[in-house]
């Protein structure tokens, strides 16, 4: 049998404070895709999580840092749109409102409902996370947007 020797430096890369929008943005897309599919697991027909919920999922001690999170789910916003699979960042909501925020991506003429209920239908381990390089690519993309 084959012995693996792994380095003692190896070390693993965790997500944590002082990461970029673009680590913060793969690091929410892990969240969502494994809370909806576990949603699924157990049964449910529909699953939002409200953004105080995922600031702390993300390990911010303050809820309130979900309010910050706008520019990280319009990163996942936009490959999804691109990519023309659900968007996954439509499950993201406040706790008053039990909406997303105003800058939600969708498909055109699709409604936040439909799309809320087109991500619990999406079989998202199927779906390979997106690397680094093309949610930096989606970020360009979104701001290039904002400059027309």
């Amino acid at each position: 049998m084959m012995e693996l020797i792994v380095p003692e430096e190896t070390v693993v890369v965790r997500y944590g404070d002082g990461d970029d929008i673009i680590a913060q943005a793969q690091q929410i897309w892990i969240i969502l895709v494994s809370s909806v599919m576990g949603a699924k697991f157990r049964g449910e027909k529909e699953f939002k999580i409200t953004y105080g919920d995922l600031a702390e999922l993300m390990g911010y001690r303050d809820r309130r840092a979900g309010h910050m999170l706008g520019r990280q789910l319009g990163i996942v916003g936009m490959y999804c749109k691109t990519h023309n699979i659900a968007p996954l960042n439509a499950i993201v909501v406040t706790q008053e409102s039990d909406e997303p925020g105003c800058g939600v991506l969708l498909r055109e003429g699709r409604s936040v409902r439909k799309e809320q209920a087109s991500v619990m239908k999406e079989d998202w381990f199927s779906v390979r996370v997106p690397s680094i390089e093309v949610l930096q690519d989606m970020w360009g993309l979104i701001k290039e947007q904002i400059r027309d």
